[in-house]
Formats: structure tokens, sequence, C-alpha cells
């Protein structure tokens, strides 16, 4: 079906009548029946009930119907979109990043993003990847860098991949971990989840926190003095004084995952598009 079948239905669906339909669609009503039977055909539907009581729509027909306005809404909102990229790419792009993400590795994109689109302004709110993810659902930002995919059914990308690793002063024997001190850091819900998955595999005994700690910085000046291990992703580099064990699940390697998240049909897709193509 094309815009003008969607504008058909949703107007046939208005006025209940096909004479009053034809005449605000500037048609024949001849035209308009033979139409409405193409729809139908091609759809391998029922639009109308067979009754003597005037024109009343089937549950399909209904069901299209009521659909008619999304579709129309959507057509409009789709040439808007199209036309503005093919104009001067202005605005306000409102972007939400993990913390982490945002310290080591979006200032390099947004500086590359800046040279290229420099009537774009980007506003940048970091913090843990579940409050980022709340944002972007209200509609406060129009993107999130963060390291879960939440089961988002819109735009979303995998852009970028770390592993985890084990990190202390000397060397660590395994088997002892549940009994050495552990600096642990917040990492938020899903980085949290993962580690805990691959202590629980590993380990019948929860681990022996002693410090918890809010930066990776703060976690490694611990460490460095000897005060307890740590388990960390290598999205900065890790210093090499340290000892390092990568952390593996079923001899796969534990990856610290970050997804670009946004939604396909915005208003503001001029703005979002550009920044989305940084990572192609």
């Amino acid at each position: 079906m094309n815009e003008k079948d969607w504008l058909i239905i949703r107007t046939v669906w208005q006025y209940k009548n096909i004479t009053r339909a034809a005449g605000e669609l500037f048609t024949s009503q001849p035209a308009l029946s033979y139409r409405l039977k193409q729809i139908e055909r091609k759809l391998n539907i029922r639009l109308f009930e067979q009754s003597g009581r005037g024109l009343t729509f089937t549950a399909q027909g209904r069901y299209l119907a009521q659909h008619a306005e999304t579709v129309i809404s959507q057509f409009q909102q789709l040439r808007n979109t199209l036309q503005r990229l093919d104009g001067p790419q202005q605005g306000e792009l409102r972007i939400g990043s993990s913390s982490n993400f945002a310290a080591w590795r979006l200032p390099a994109l947004l500086s590359m993003f800046s040279e290229r689109h420099p009537d774009i302004s980007v506003r940048l709110e970091s913090g843990l990847s579940e409050e980022i993810f709340l944002k972007l659902q209200r509609g406060e930002i129009h993107l999130a860098l963060v390291k879960d995919d939440y089961g988002w059914k819109e735009g979303r990308r995998l852009v970028d991949e770390d592993d985890f690793y084990l990190i202390s002063r000397g060397p660590v024997d395994l088997t002892q971990l549940p009994r050495l001190p552990q600096i642990k850091i917040n990492h938020g819900g899903h980085t949290t989840g993962l580690i805990e998955r691959w202590w629980n595999a590993s380990y019948s005994q929860a681990p022996r926190v002693t410090m918890r700690v809010d930066k990776l910085e703060v976690c490694l000046a611990m460490v460095e003095q000897g005060l307890g291990y740590a388990i960390v992703s290598s999205y900065r580099p890790l210093p090499d004084t340290l000892c390092r064990m990568p952390i593996e699940v079923a001899g796969e390697p534990l990856k610290s995952r970050t997804w670009l998240l946004y939604r396909h049909a915005s208003t503001e897709a001029p703005v979002i598009l550009p920044f989305v193509e940084l990572f192609n």
C-alpha cells in the first residue's frame, strides 16, 4: 500500500460514506469503490460487512483504519526528515554516555564530529549506564552509549569491546582468590552482573571485598600499593607494573561491550544520523 491508499482508508473511516469520502478525496464514487476493492484483494481481507445498515467496517477494516493515522504521520515525518537532511545540518545533539566511555573514547569522537559538523552543537551527560538508558527512554537525550543493549528495539549497534582482567601488584594464586582482599569498583548493574556470573561459576565463596571505590584511578592507586586485587576492563591502558590475568568463562574472554542506542523514527534524525555515521 502506498500513502494514497492509507489516506483513502482514513477518509472512508472518517466519513463512513463512500460518496462523501470520494468528494473529500476529489475523486468519483466508482473510482473510490474500485480502489477499495483493489486494497482488499491485495491484502486478502474484507474492509466492510455485508449489511443493509450502511457502511460498516469489519474487524480487519477497523484495525487497518486505526493504523492509517500512524502510517500517514510516519510518511510526513519521513518527508520532513529527508528534506532536512538535504540541507545544512544544524541544531543540538544530546548525548548520554557511560562515564568510562565518556572519559576515554568519546573525546576523540566528539572532536571528529565537531570538525565534520560545526553547526551541530553537542550537549553531553555521563553517568552509570542504567541512568543514561532511562534518560533515552524518557526522551531527555537523543542517543546513549551504554554497557548493555537493554533489549532496545530501535537503532542499536555495538561500537566498542574490551576484555576484563584481574589485576594485582604481584602474582596471585587464583585458588586462593576468595581469601584475598578485593578492591571493588562500582561498575553499574550490567557489568557487575557479568563479573558476578564469572565469580559464581568459579568459586563457592563470596569475594572478600575490603574496599569499594567509584573510579578506576582510585582502584589502580590502591592495587599499586598492594592493598588488594581488582577486576577491571581494558578500556584504558593499565600500568605495566601491575600483573594482569584475563578473565575467561568457558574458555572465552569476558567482554565489556559498549552499545550505541538511538531512535529510528525521530524528528531529530538530521542531528542524530551524522553521529551514528561515525561508527560505520
